[in-house]
């Protein structure tokens, strides 16, 4: 079976051969380097996100060369709040051969809601005759900061072989204060929970229009760089908070999860555009929400022209 070792066990049994790439130095001046592995194993996925107490995920393991693979072991760095559970044996893989690590999360997030540069687990699994190769866990909560963003809404109904689901908040505001747009029309952008399609309606007639998206706040939301991770964009206004009109009871949402359950979004108490245009006045006005604690937060719709804080989010990127 693949044998679950300590970080010291795991040291303690690398060859001379993978000493390097297990945090050793390899050996001194005029140390023998050893003959290069015979074989080669890869893992299914480079990270992988999984909601605190939530559903079991899987990191298939593949030996990709041409030997079979030795004595398959895997060691978690550091400590952490996951349990592993080894489904199939992995001691020795056949080329070509397969075998999976079932990840279970615990109670507790990797990073506490609002650390900005969190340390994620590292897994790392070799054989006596292979490299080692590694992958990043993720255990999140409301609050986590996982692809440059605060996370509020998590999906774990997704692929147990592919990360949760879910949507992040920007670490901070646009850095300006923005109009919703820079001419009063009815854009359509009606939706109260897609933001991602209010966000494409308007950026599709404004770049019509030749108006750049530096100018207002959606277009400001989709030139964040994504950094390899999905375009940021408007949220719809049941994004920002489900007490809105229209919005669904208890449905994921940035006061919600983000301002009423830890505090993660502080500072002033100031007006924040949706993307979502008025109900009863969408040529001219669009909804705004207002990010405040101790059940004080609030809606109203504004005259587009206006110029107001904005809070981009995104969509996880699932591997």
């Amino acid at each position: 079976m693949l044998h679950h070792l300590s970080a010291a066990r795991w040291m303690s049994l690398c060859s001379a051969v993978l000493l390097a790439a297990c945090g050793g130095s390899g050996g001194g001046a005029g140390a023998p380097t050893g003959p290069a592995p015979s074989t080669t194993i890869s893992l299914s996925v480079p990270e992988l996100a999984l909601a605190v107490s939530g559903k079991a995920r899987i990191v298939t393991v593949t030996n990709t060369g041409s030997a079979p693979a030795l004595s398959v072991i895997y060691s978690l760095t550091p400590a952490t709040p996951v349990a592993v559970n080894t489904v199939s044996s992995c001691s020795t893989l056949a080329p070509g051969a397969s075998c999976q690590i079932t990840i279970t999360p615990g109670a507790s997030a990797t990073a506490a809601p609002g650390i900005t540069n969190p340390t994620p687990i590292t897994m790392n699994v070799g054989g006596v005759n292979t490299n080692l190769s590694t992958t990043a866990l993720h255990v999140l909560d409301y609050g986590s900061v996982f692809q440059n963003g605060y996370v509020f809404a998590l999906d774990d109904t997704t692929s147990n072989a592919t990360s949760v689901g879910g949507k992040v908040a920007a670490l901070n505001d646009l850095a300006s204060a923005l109009p919703w747009s820079t001419t009063s029309a009815l854009i359509n952008a009606a939706s109260l929970n897609d933001g991602m399609a209010n966000t494409q309606a308007i950026v599709t007639i404004y770049d019509a229009l030749s108006v750049s998206r530096a100018d207002y706040a959606a277009g400001a939301c989709t030139a964040l760089p994504s950094n390899g991770q999905n375009p940021w964009y408007l949220p719809a206004i049941c994004e920002m908070s489900s007490a809105a009109a229209g919005c669904t009871p208890g449905q994921p949402n940035m006061q919600t999860n983000l301002v009423d359950t830890n505090g993660t979004l502080t500072g002033p108490v100031t007006w924040h555009w949706s993307s979502t245009e008025s109900l009863a006045q969408p040529v001219t006005q669009s909804i705004q929400h207002q990010f405040a604690t101790g059940g004080t937060s609030s809606q109203r719709s504004e005259p587009k022209g206006s110029s107001f804080s904005a809070r981009c989010v995104r969509v996880i990127k699932t591997l």
